[in-house]
């Protein structure tokens, strides 16, 4: 087979696999506290790797390989809201929650009072404090403040300290739905951050960012396309032709 399909083929993998991410993160741009994902590639020589002593092969052969996704976990922007219950987390620590799964990791700070005085998360789940218990108020005690270093207090009363933990390699983190993240088997680093209470984190997407990706994406994928058509066009004359000349 020609090589340049090698080069061809890796190209529409690689195109479409990028704009999978980008129109995942473009989805998620007004997701509180979302943390946009990127794409990286690492390039192979199909020809080298054969051992075949193809013409041209040190620059024509080369394809991509999808090497890893990695997440951008940059600091978003803190938009007030007002209400009491909304947390952003400023630095590099996340918000832990109980789930039937077990702990999940997350930066989506909007939560609110369960029925049973549980600060809970939106779809009802338990924000745990440092004693990996949830934290519990009472709801006819007076208003909630939660200072910069994650305690909850009523009043003069504290009633717990949010478990805020960092991770040395964020990356090693897996989506785990909704927002969150499994810290299984990833390492904690020191917590460098403060809560801001009446605040939430927004995406950290750039729309006019991915939208430009996105168009850039979308012509390259264009261009590979037709590399590819050229190549089966030019294919299947020479088979025509081998034919018609008993070859």
């Amino acid at each position: 087979m020609d090589p340049a399909y090698y080069v061809a083929a890796g190209s529409l993998k690689a195109r479409s696999l990028q704009l999978e991410t980008v129109s995942n993160n473009l989805a998620n741009s007004a997701t509180i506290a979302y943390k946009p994902e990127r794409t990286f590639f690492s390039v192979f020589n199909k020809a080298l790797s054969s051992n075949r002593d193809l013409p041209m092969t040190k620059y024509v052969n080369d394809g991509t390989v999808l090497a890893t996704r990695g997440m951008d976990f940059s600091q978003g922007v803190s938009k007030p809201t007002g209400r009491k219950l909304d947390l952003a987390i400023e630095g590099n620590a996340f918000f832990q929650v109980q789930t039937p799964q077990g702990t999940r990791a997350t930066r989506d700070g909007r939560f609110q009072l369960g029925a049973n005085g549980q600060i809970q998360t939106q779809d009802g789940f338990a924000l745990l404090g440092k004693n990996g218990q949830p934290i519990t108020i009472n709801p006819a005690a007076g208003e909630v403040a939660i200072t910069p270093d994650g305690t909850v207090q009523q009043g003069n009363t504290t009633v717990g300290q949010l478990d805020l933990k960092a991770y040395a390699d964020p990356n090693a983190l897996q989506r785990a739905g909704s927002n969150r993240f499994d810290a299984t088997g990833a390492a904690e680093a020191p917590t460098k951050a403060t809560v801001s209470q009446g605040y939430l984190e927004q995406s950290g997407v750039d729309v006019a960012s991915a939208m430009v990706e996105m168009i850039r994406l979308d012509r390259l994928f264009e261009m590979s396309m037709k590399v590819a058509s050229t190549l089966s066009n030019d294919l299947d004359n020479s088979t025509i032709n081998s034919i018609a000349k008993g070859q």
